[in-house]
């Protein structure tokens, strides 16, 4: 009898196990941008001489560092995309991503831009997102098919500070399916709809993140952006 009564509770369990619900699948960190592995984690690298994009210790703690040197008269220094195990990671539509660094900058004056979701190629939108640093101020904006810029958040930023940004987009062509989540310094932020989270088309042909300094000025000033932490995952938890 007993025998009977543990085959019957067996065949209950494996039955609820079949019948249970699938376990979600749980989130993960598609990238390490560690400045310890070199400028090889990135896809290609944007910077002509005498600019320079290489890996620096860095004095106040936070061991090793990219170092992006963009010098007066030279209009960019960035990396485009990111390699994973030797590949170049090939971003997808209609998927959550999140991804998170830390920067400091040489300078908050002028008018210059410290990272892009690039599109390429063919693209309605030069770039969906796109974060510039302008007279102390750094600034997110949406940018639409039709090239308009439109500002969605904002916050002090000066010469000499780290700060940690984790932007987290689900990419899509519609503009009420995709939208974009913002965490400064582990604050979740407020756009300027007064909403968390703001509805956009955030996806091209094709898109790739883009770190360093692209000078929007008229002459070009010299900027030195230091980055740390480099992150890219399926959740605010991967990256933060």
């Amino acid at each position: 009898m007993r025998a009977r009564t543990r085959r019957r509770a067996a065949l209950v369990a494996a039955l609820a196990w079949l019948t249970s619900p699938a376990t979600p699948a749980h989130a993960a960190t598609i990238w390490d941008g560690d400045a310890g592995q070199g400028i090889a984690v990135f896809g290609s690298v944007e910077c002509d001489s005498p600019g320079s994009l290489v890996t620096a210790a860095n004095p106040d703690g936070h061991g090793t560092i990219f170092r992006y040197t963009k010098p007066s008269g030279l209009i960019r220094c960035e990396n485009r995309g990111v390699t994973v195990d030797g590949t170049r990671y090939a971003f997808a539509p209609d998927t959550t991503y999140w991804l998170g660094w830390e920067s400091q900058l040489s300078s908050a004056s002028g008018d210059f831009v410290v990272w892009q979701w690039k599109s390429y190629p063919n693209a309605q939108q030069n770039y969906p997102l796109i974060m510039t640093v302008k007279d102390g101020s750094v600034r997110l904006f949406q940018v639409g098919t039709d090239a308009t810029w439109n500002l969605i958040w904002s916050a002090p930023v000066a010469a000499g500070e780290w700060h940690r940004y984790a932007l987290g987009i689900h990419t899509s062509a519609s503009a009420s399916s995709g939208w974009v989540e913002l965490y400064a310094d582990g604050a979740r932020q407020t756009f300027t709809d007064g909403a968390t989270r703001h509805p956009a088309r955030t996806w091209d042909s094709a898109n790739e993140p883009k770190w360093g300094v692209y000078d929007r000025d008229t002459p070009q000033n010299a900027v030195v952006n230091r980055i740390d932490r480099l992150r890219v995952g399926t959740s605010y938890a991967d990256v933060s």
